[in-house]
């Protein structure tokens, strides 16, 4: 904890004797003034073990909680009673189809069967005429014309939900840690929105959890990583819209499709894009002169940001390997 050095000032009782740096708040010390510093050390650690003592007890009593068997079978009730709606619905939908059939079709076999026997019956006795024919056709026309009526039949489906949706809501977790702003910082007040401001959508001038964001100042844009859009857009200084330049071709895990992206970065040297494309845990880089030349540069990582050095070095963070 602490080193021994020539005589100097103890930092407490402000006397020159024999002191020792602490190595932690490299202050100077006389023997006993050291001694009671570290005692204070020693009850702010304490103080750090009840308070990891309190998290641990909470983790384990909230492990050992059964609300989430109480939640489960709430889930499997909901689950059981749509399933019992739905099959209730399909069934008369059957016997609707079923009574259709008894009613129209059966009737119309029956006669089609007896003029199948009347048309034998004259073909085998070569015994008809002009009025049998005319009969004959009649008879056939109209049992046309009821099984066209009653095959035209078909399934429609109504818009308006017939089972209660749920959801299990579970707070937003604070993914980054508050950051020390000093005291003394005044914020500017006049900021304006650049990208997105019309909701969220994914019109072209709407984003979707938008994640990673890169400054290009020299063609005075913006690219955004548009996470549940899948894309990456390009937003102009002054434009009311961006443009798709890299996926916007649905989530998918083609070279021409992305799926979550989490960052984006332009690496000037190649003129391309190098994008964190967490769904397929990949990262890409993306042509800026070329839509249609892409490249799968690291695969089979959970990647989340990136970066670029002066020296066109990449950076990639991996969530999943903590490095």
């Amino acid at each position: 904890m602490a080193t021994i050095t020539s005589k100097l000032y103890c930092v407490k009782c402000k006397k020159q004797k024999a002191t020792s740096k602490c190595a932690g708040c490299l202050q100077d010390f006389c023997y006993n003034h050291l001694i009671e510093h570290h005692e204070q050390l020693s009850e702010e650690l304490d103080k750090v073990e009840m308070d990891h003592d309190f998290v641990r007890q909470t983790l384990v009593e909230q492990l050992n909680d059964s609300k989430n068997d109480l939640l489960i079978e709430q889930i499997n009730k909901w689950e059981e009673d749509s399933i019992i709606k739905i099959q209730q619905i399909a069934e008369e939908c059957k016997q609707l189809l079923f009574q259709h059939t008894n009613k129209y079709i059966n009737p119309i076999k029956i006669n089609l069967d007896k003029l199948t026997d009347q048309l034998r019956q004259a073909r085998e006795e070569n015994d008809f005429n002009e009025i049998d024919l005319k009969e004959f056709k009649e008879k056939l026309t109209q049992l046309s014309q009821k099984l066209d009526k009653s095959l035209n039949i078909s399934i429609t489906q109504n818009s308006a939900s017939i089972i209660n949706k749920i959801s299990v809501v579970i707070p937003s977790e604070q993914l980054f840690p508050p950051m020390n702003i000093n005291i003394n910082t005044q914020w500017i007040q006049n900021g304006i929105t650049i990208a997105g401001g019309y909701g969220q959508g994914k019109q072209l001038n709407q984003l979707s959890y938008p994640c990673g964001l890169y400054v290009d100042d020299d063609d005075q844009s913006i690219y955004i990583a548009d996470y549940l859009n899948h894309r990456i857009i390009q937003w102009n200084y002054d434009d009311n819209q961006s443009q798709v330049i890299a996926g916007g071709n649905g989530q998918g895990n083609r070279i021409d499709q992305l799926n979550s992206p989490k960052d984006v970065i332009v690496d000037k040297k190649n003129d391309s894009l190098i994008i964190c494309d967490s769904g397929n845990r990949r990262v890409v880089q993306w042509s800026r002169r070329n839509s249609t030349n892409q490249q799968v540069i690291i695969s089979d990582i959970d990647c989340s940001r990136l970066a670029m050095d002066n020296n066109g070095d990449l950076y990639v963070s991996d969530l999943e390997k903590n490095e």
